[in-house]
């Protein structure tokens, strides 16, 4: 009797334990840059589109990206938070993006900066007013201003249960990691204290004695020239611009000097 009783309730904790058991999405979770998948560095940020935190790390997180290139894989995770309004809508267009573009990194990461850059037009109480169907058609006008995805392309993905159902799932995913709020970091699956606060050499600090020691050479922040000036015109893309070019958002360093034919001094 006393071992019926101990197998019926493993029956019941395993019936438990599978029936939560997150579902296994198509491919890994997130969307990754830099080096392969098991670089020797493997950061992971777990973000909400909507979360002021997180708004305010992104910076330093482009610049980390940017200056360890393929030394390190950098890998974001979609974790909208309950209490900030429409955070699951702005993260399920992270999701819509990279159905729409073939999972196009620039595209991607060029949503979620300018999402973050326009935050205060989604958050919390600027649109108490409006609908969700208001809220979406908001989303989707931006989106297609920057000229990502069309609008009803967009507007179409918001309405795809696939599309939210790996919204979902991201979400679930980030709840297996044990990951409670954002901005959360990984360095090599171990959480790490990062924050808005860390500068690109409090990054350094931990990452290149891991780089170190695998004989890995650190990175070192690479200045423009003398008399050349520093474009960021996409996120982890830099170009040092020439004398009368400008630094034009997504093209790079371009010449507009009608005088001289659109060539440089």
């Amino acid at each position: 009797m006393e071992f019926k009783t101990i197998f019926v309730l493993f029956g019941v904790i395993l019936v438990g334990y599978t029936s939560a058991q997150v579902p296994i999405p198509s491919h890994p979770d997130g969307y990754g840059v830099g080096g392969p998948a098991d670089a020797h560095v493997v950061v992971e940020m777990f973000l909400d589109p909507l979360c002021p935190d997180c708004k305010a790390s992104w910076p330093t997180v482009l610049q980390v990206i940017q200056v360890y290139g393929t030394k390190i894989h950098f890998r974001f995770h979609t974790f909208p938070l309950p209490y900030h309004t429409n955070s699951f809508v702005a993260s399920q267009g992270v999701h819509v993006i990279a159905n729409a573009t073939n999972r196009n990194l620039d595209s991607i990461f060029l949503y979620v900066t300018k999402v973050f850059e326009n935050q205060e037009k989604w958050y919390n109480d600027a649109t108490k007013t409006m609908t969700m169907p208001q809220v979406v058609d908001s989303l989707a006008t931006f989106v297609a201003q920057l000229g990502i995805v069309t609008k009803d392309t967009f507007l179409a993905g918001m309405t795809n249960d696939d599309i939210n159902d790996e919204t979902r799932i991201s979400w679930k995913y980030a709840c297996s990691r044990m990951v409670v709020g954002t901005p959360t970091f990984l360095i090599n699956g171990v959480a790490v204290s990062a924050d808005a606060s860390w500068s690109l050499d409090d990054w350094k600090s931990v990452i290149d004695p891991i780089l170190a020691s695998n004989g890995v050479t650190p990175s070192k922040v690479q200045d423009c020239p003398p008399n050349q000036t520093e474009c960021d015109y996409a996120p982890h893309k830099t170009q040092c611009c020439l004398t009368g070019e400008r630094c034009i958002k997504n093209v790079g360093c371009r010449c507009f000097n009608l005088k001289l034919g659109n060539k440089c001094l």
